[in-house]
């Protein structure tokens, strides 16, 4: 299976493609609540950094770790041939 395929698989893409539209929404929050108390500009660029380095780290869990209706898992006890593993991907697209 190619790493691609693996990635689509694992949902990697719609996590990434989710936290970045957050982080976006959370900047641009930030942004008008920053410039409105004055707040100094390092906030501004330690919040990026933090949302940059929390990238990382979802697509790292993404990776890792499948979303089940009994918890969290880990991605080798999950299979993509169970039910639920299909229901999961269409459920996850739709958020």
């Amino acid at each position: 299976m190619s790493l691609l395929n693996e990635l689509k698989r694992r949902n990697v893409f719609k996590v990434g493609v989710a936290y970045v539209v957050a982080a976006w929404l959370v900047m641009q929050v930030a942004d008008v609540i920053l410039n409105n108390i004055e707040a100094p500009t390092w906030i501004f660029q330690v919040l990026l950094v933090f949302l940059a380095a929390g990238l990382v780290v979802a697509l790292v869990l993404a990776w890792a770790y499948e979303l089940t209706p009994e918890g969290i898992k880990r991605e080798a006890e999950e299979s993509e041939s169970t039910p639920f593993a299909r229901k999961s991907n269409q459920k996850i697209t739709y958020v």
